[in-house]
């Protein structure tokens, strides 16, 4: 690196970025504790409310996912994720709910925050290679549009107190982490980068697909240290109540609550997954635990659930070799926009998943050359930004809105999302990831 002359020395930086980077910070904070209130006062407490009521019996001795003190044993409690999340939360449980519905919101801003710029980031080559990434009236239009995009399914996450933020945060922190890299393109951070991912996998399974990627990348030591963390993420909590009940809760969590949660919600009407549309189109749209209405067909949900789970493992094997070879911020963003593809369960808080690829699909539509990736990659991806624009409650309406998602329309968008990002063509060839 050439040092600067000694009769010019280096002028001293200005004093207006590190002022605009506190006003932005003291700004964000602001917003956080502003949407924290709000969302206290809401009539709507979502699965936060089931977290709160819930996460005690973690405590206090009682089953986890069945009333089995009750007349009914065998009745779900309606917890439906890993042991561990409950047993973080539980302290929570000691203030009022309207302060941890104020706090949880609070802190689902700060994480999403966290996320659009890790994601911004990534998205952007620059700043994957670690410096700011460039900014102009295009990239501007570009990261509004991406924003546009995911922020939908932001509130939707915020409004209803879920973890999918949470797991977003720290599924892009440990991407982030993978990515980082010395001067000579070896990576710097693998031992971070597991520890984020496996947190974030052992809070929620989808994120898992990035591990997958990674490993059909053939990053070995990343992999690893993912399962290594993943262990011991996984089985911490059975310091606390013992080896044998941690295990029966997760033999169950894996083998019973989750398999019933995907049937129980399946053909719910705002599952926006791939395979809930063609189930809700083929046997019928139903709330959970009521009986189906037709769509389009009535054939036994119990014959099409096979031929749907294939489908899901042709599109994991499909997502995999199209992010194999590809440059790194693209793979991730085809990863990642796959999950509502695969996954049997996609409401529209879940869809934060889409924060990476949503500011991708912006860099790619307004900041390449009008030739670059190809015409149908690049209808494929208007198509599916403005599905997902434009079937808000917003533009649609309530009613309109919320049949255009029963109808399979904000799946087809979704899917169109993908598509376009796996049949993006680069001009030059990838290079590949270093073996480690």
């Amino acid at each position: 690196m050439l040092e600067a002359p000694a009769a010019e020395p280096p002028s001293p930086s200005p004093s207006r970025p590190p002022a605009l980077r506190w006003a932005l910070a003291a700004g964000l904070v602001l917003l956080a504790l502003g949407v924290g209130l709000r969302l206290a006062t809401r009539s709507n407490k979502g699965d936060l409310e089931v977290f709160y009521l819930l996460a005690p019996r973690a405590s206090s001795g009682l089953d986890l996912y069945h009333y089995r003190e009750g007349p009914d044993p065998s009745r779900p409690t309606a917890y439906i994720y890993p042991p561990s999340f409950a047993l973080a939360f539980a302290p929570l449980t000691r203030l009022p709910f309207p302060w941890v519905r104020a706090l949880w919101g609070a802190l689902g801003v700060l994480w999403a925050a966290r996320a659009f710029w890790l994601a911004w980031g990534l998205a952007w080559p620059a700043g994957a290679a670690g410096r700011p990434p460039p900014w102009g009236r295009t990239s501007a239009l570009a990261a509004a549009l991406g924003a546009g995009v995911a922020l939908r399914f932001v509130w939707s996450d915020l409004s209803h107190g879920q973890v999918n933020l949470l797991v977003a945060w720290l599924t892009l922190e440990g991407i982030a982490a993978a990515e980082a890299r010395d001067p000579a393109g070896r990576p710097t951070r693998e031992g971070w980068a597991g520890l984020w991912m496996a947190a974030a996998v052992v809070l929620k399974l989808t994120p898992a697909l990035v591990v997958a990627l990674y490993l059909v990348r053939r990053r070995w030591r990343l992999v690893g240290l993912s399962v290594l963390w993943g262990l011991v993420w996984l089985w911490l909590p059975a310091l606390y109540w013992g080896p044998a009940l941690h295990l029966d809760y997760l033999l169950r969590f894996a083998l019973e609550i989750t398999p019933w949660n995907a049937r129980f919600h399946a053909s719910v009407g705002n599952n926006a997954a791939l395979s809930g549309a063609l189930l809700r189109l083929l046997s019928g749209a139903g709330d959970a635990g009521q009986e189906t209405r037709a769509l389009l067909f009535s054939a036994p949900a119990e014959a099409v659930r096979p031929w749907l789970r294939l489908m899901s493992g042709a599109l994991l094997g499909g997502a995999l070799v199209a992010a194999r070879r590809r440059p790194a911020p693209l793979a991730l963003g085809i990863a990642l926009a796959a999950t509502p593809l695969i996954s049997p369960l996609a409401w529209k808080p879940h869809l934060v998943v889409l924060i990476l690829p949503a500011l991708l699909l912006g860099r790619l539509l307004l900041c390449e050359p009008p030739g670059q990736g190809g015409r149908p990659a690049r209808a494929l991806l208007w198509v599916g930004a403005l599905g997902i624009l434009l079937s808000g409650r917003f533009p649609l309406g309530r009613s309109a809105s919320d049949a255009f998602l029963t109808w399979g329309g904000t799946s087809l968008a979704l899917l169109s999302l993908w598509l376009g990002l796996a049949l993006w063509r680069e001009d030059s060839p990838p290079a590949a990831d270093p073996v480690s």
